[in-house]
């Protein structure tokens, strides 16, 4: 995670520290802090999270579907200065703190990442994100493709990075027709 730049080693005095928590799954160990105090300080976004029912009511008529999922999604959120300081956590082999948002722990980030993302698709009609999913909704193919094209155009311009294929079951992005 250091060399990948979502951590860094600190010596620095920090306002917090959190403890480390680590979860271990089949294919790989996660990182994770646990800032109960933190959030007891942080101020909440408060950016109302999208989901399927509230999107529903907005694509009648909609026969061509695509999801699109974002890879490592908090990781993706760069933290300024003052962020990465109260981000701090303690290990064996010292403190670190992320520059990257943490993937788990802060009570702020699906809000965060949703406000983001949000901001990042507003003004493309039909594309709705759900949590780390990127849901495409249209008529037919054809405008369904341009909306497409132009998520992944938007994508590629932010850097935003999307799974090649879906850990839980090996699918590509999903496209169905109804």
């Amino acid at each position: 995670m250091e060399a990948d730049g979502y951590i860094t080693k600190t010596s620095e005095p920090t306002e917090w520290v959190s403890s480390m928590v680590v979860s271990v799954r089949v294919d790989k160990i996660r990182i994770c802090i646990d800032p109960k105090d933190l959030d007891k300080a942080i101020k909440r976004e408060h950016h109302p999270m999208r989901k399927i029912d509230d999107v529903i009511p907005n694509i009648p008529g909609s026969t061509v579907f695509s999801v699109l999922d974002a890879k490592s999604g908090f990781l993706q959120i760069k933290l300024d200065d003052a962020s990465s300081n109260i981000s701090t956590f303690n290990t064996q082999i010292g403190r670190y703190m992320w520059l990257r948002h943490p993937s788990v722990g802060i009570k702020s980030a699906p809000e965060i990442y949703q406000k983001i993302m949000d901001e990042t698709l507003e003004g493309i009609d039909n594309a709705y994100v759900i949590f780390f999913d990127i849901l495409i909704a249209e008529r037919d193919i054809a405008h369904h493709n341009q909306i497409l094209k132009q998520v992944v155009e938007l994508a590629t311009c932010y850097n935003l990075k999307l799974n090649k294929s879906i850990e839980s079951d090996n699918r590509r992005i999903r496209t169905w027709v109804m």
